[in-house]
């Protein structure tokens, strides 16, 4: 039998349609909009709100399907443009996307949900001055859209602009006091800005709007970790493990929390689920990963990854690669060949990007403690383990010998694009009471961001600047590394100079924040990885002038109790 659609009730069967629509029928809602349109196929809003329904049940192809026919019926249906954009955009159809949101707003310039939509695309596809501006228009025309601000606090988080996209997630929880992710996002940026206690009332109030969110349970446990409430950070991980199984970051925040502790038997397990987290990429090699089995003679390819301290740190392996009976090849930035050339153990070095010789398996550096079995106690740690250029060495050496003081070098300030980088770096000024004890000359050995900061302490501040004359022509670290060998001590904060030093041999005394990298472990002045290393620790979060008065009161001693000056031989 064919069904009688001619006594169908349209405008009565659209209201319904919008009811059942409103009220997350769905199901009946594209029902009844079906009806609809097989009496009158010309109906724009039965197309639009038939669209609405495949949109909400996730049936994308078919809802911009639907809205296409809704806008050749009607090219300058705003709210079709706006939410064929949607779809598209669910679709991943970015560039699409944008000239629906752009033709929403050129037909109804004070459309807020598109500005917004179209600032999000727009942030999405990189674009993030033209996002601003669309967002900041939303927020014009609907001051009290938190949506707008979340999303705007995203495009100032990617210009690395902290504070302002705190003020904007700020108003959207304001505004919007469910919006979960506003407040995970408030609570990510606070813990990025070092207020941590604030970060993790953010996350807590996430978790209590959304208590299945994932990532959130993970970003309290990081924040918790770092106010050093350990025992309810490792809950937050479990809660978002119990959650998502397989969820990665969870995961990779456990293992560092685990290897912090000192946990390494569980830690570097758990450590691998980095490989799964988008910010950790494992190279497309087309060869087997390493086992730590006996190498027989085949050879290894080892590879570098995340930054230059732990590539200094941990090639430190090499030589029990070597022992398991194959050739050992490393591939690392070309910036480092030079140096990593000299640790024992390596066969070849070669750059990154550069074509590779012929290898049966490969580790990345940071799988080797794994795949070693390392605990606290059983870290290779006999230094030096990489050497300076002795030509280097002999370069620098009349004009440090000239010096008849104690020579310091110092490092303050890291990468900004640390996450930690505002807990971990010193600011210059707190290396003042040092320069005033008797007998001590400090010699900056910074270099990139920071070294502003030698300026504003010129006056009171006596400190020789070496950094800005180091490794220009000479690869990463190489004119440093000769430098250091002349030096009496180094005294940094948690940078890569700092491994450098300790791979040299180098004595180190570290300023550590009151919760530090996993690295340094806890409560312990000392490191397994470094021998010749001093871990001077904050006892209160963000007190540096304490660390500063302890260094102070040992180096007056040190410096006193210093025999004639001598140079330590390459």
């Amino acid at each position: 039998m064919k069904e009688d659609c001619g006594t169908t009730d349209v405008p009565g069967a659209l209201a319904q349609a919008l009811r059942d629509y409103n009220a997350s029928q769905f199901a009946r809602a594209e029902q009844a909009s079906r009806r609809v349109l097989r009496v009158n196929g010309d109906s724009v809003p039965a197309w639009c709100l038939l669209g609405g329904t495949l949109l909400a049940q996730g049936r994308l192809d078919e809802s911009a399907h639907a809205y296409h026919q809704a806008l050749q019926l009607h090219p300058q249906q705003c709210q079709a443009h706006n939410s064929l954009g949607v779809a598209l955009a669910q679709q991943g159809k970015l560039a699409d996307a944008l000239l629906s949101f752009q033709q929403a707003v050129r037909y109804k310039p004070d459309y807020a949900e598109a500005h917004n939509n179209l600032g999000n695309a727009l942030r999405l596809k990189g674009q993030l001055q033209e996002a601003r501006t669309s967002l900041e228009q939303a927020l014009h025309l609907q001051p009290n859209y938190g949506e707008a601000s979340n999303n705007l606090g995203l495009v100032h988080t990617a210009l690395g602009q902290l504070e302002e996209a705190a003020a904007c997630y700020e108003r959207a929880v304001l505004c919007a006091p469910r919006h979960a992710e506003a407040h995970n996002n408030l609570g990510i940026t606070l813990l990025r800005l070092g207020r941590m206690e604030e970060s993790a009332a953010s996350l807590r109030q996430a978790v209590a709007v959304k208590p299945d969110y994932i990532e959130a349970h993970s970003n309290l446990g990081y924040t918790l970790r770092n106010l050093g409430q350990f025992s309810e950070a490792l809950a937050c991980f479990d809660r978002a493990l119990q959650l998502n199984p397989q969820h990665a970051g969870a995961h990779h925040n456990r293992a560092l929390l685990r290897l912090l502790q000192g946990d390494y038997e569980q830690g570097w397990i758990e450590y691998e689920w980095r490989w799964k987290c988008p910010e950790f990429t494992l190279p497309p090699f087309r060869k087997t990963p390493w086992d730590g089995s006996s190498l027989a003679g085949k050879t290894i390819l080892l590879h570098t990854e995340q930054g230059n301290g732990d590539t200094l740190q941990f090639i430190r392996y090499a030589p029990l690669v070597k022992a398991r009976g194959g050739r050992v090849l490393l591939a690392c930035p070309k910036g480092m060949v030079p140096l990593l050339s000299s640790c024992q153990g390596l066969d070849g070095v070669v750059a990154k990007g550069a074509p590779l010789p012929s290898f049966e398996v490969h580790a990345p550096l940071l799988s080797l403690p794994r795949l070693f079995a390392t605990t606290v106690g059983t870290v290779p740690a006999e230094v030096p383990y990489l050497a300076p250029d002795p030509r280097l060495v002999e370069q620098w050496r009349p004009e440090l010998g000239a010096e008849p003081a104690f020579k310091i070098g110092i490092v303050w300030q890291g990468s900004p694009k640390y996450r930690e980088d505002r807990a971990r770096s010193i600011p210059l000024s707190q290396f003042e009471p040092l320069a005033r004890i008797p007998g001590v000359r400090l010699f900056s050995l910074q270099k990139g961001p920071g070294i502003e900061q030698l300026a504003a302490v010129a006056n009171r501040l006596p400190i020789v600047d070496l950094g800005s004359r180091l490794d220009e022509g000479t690869g990463a670290f190489m004119e440093t590394a000769a430098v250091l060998r002349s030096l009496d001590l180094v005294i940094a904060c948690d940078t890569a100079l700092a491994h450098l030093a300790g791979a040299l041999g180098v004595p180190v005394w570290l300023a550590l924040p009151i919760v530090p990298d996993w690295r340094w472990l806890l409560n312990r002045d000392d490191s397994p990885w470094y021998p010749r290393h001093r871990l001077f620790r904050q006892t209160k979060p963000s007190d540096w002038d304490g660390v500063f008065e302890r260094m102070m009161t040992e180096l007056g001693q040190r410096a006193k109790q210093r025999p004639e000056p001598s140079l330590r031989t390459a």
